[in-house]
């Protein structure tokens, strides 16, 4: 893992390129916060980009079938945090796929599969794109 510092704003100030393992939820949070440790930003924001993160890139790891890579971007200006995660797995947009039923009892309630609607409520924008072979979320975390 070794995070790549760029200055252009087509790039972002951190870029993570990881194995598709389990390790790779570890080290992607890690890296964010090394990251984000010399900017302001306010706690409930840090969370946020947090829970977002590891969500979206545990997914990556338990369901992309065939991805080898899972890539992780970040940039904060003026306390937003735009977060970018791409693999080289199957095309999928997780954000076409609509929210789960709500839960009436705590016995009817599914473990897990709620991961992307927190990620909708965690974030004020979002985008998908299969771009050269790769799926690419953006979500971009706002000062809470």
């Amino acid at each position: 893992m070794r995070p790549v510092e760029g200055s252009s704003d087509a790039q972002p100030d951190l870029l993570l390129s990881l194995p598709n393992d389990p390790s790779a939820i570890h080290d992607s949070h890690a890296g964010l916060l090394r990251y984000l440790e010399s900017f302001a930003i306010e706690a409930r924001t840090l969370h946020r980009a947090e829970v977002i993160l590891e969500e979206l890139v545990s997914n990556v790891v338990r369901h992309a079938t065939g991805a080898r890579t899972v890539s992780v971007g970040a940039r904060s200006r003026d306390g937003v945090i735009e977060l970018t995660v791409e693999d080289d797995g199957p095309e999928f947009d997780p954000f076409a796929v609509p929210d789960p039923a709500p839960f009436t009892s705590l016995e009817d309630a599914p473990l897990g599969g709620r991961g992307i609607m927190l990620v909708r409520k965690l974030s004020s924008d979002r985008h998908y794109e299969w771009i050269e072979g790769r799926n690419r979320v953006s979500v971009t975390v706002a000062a809470a």
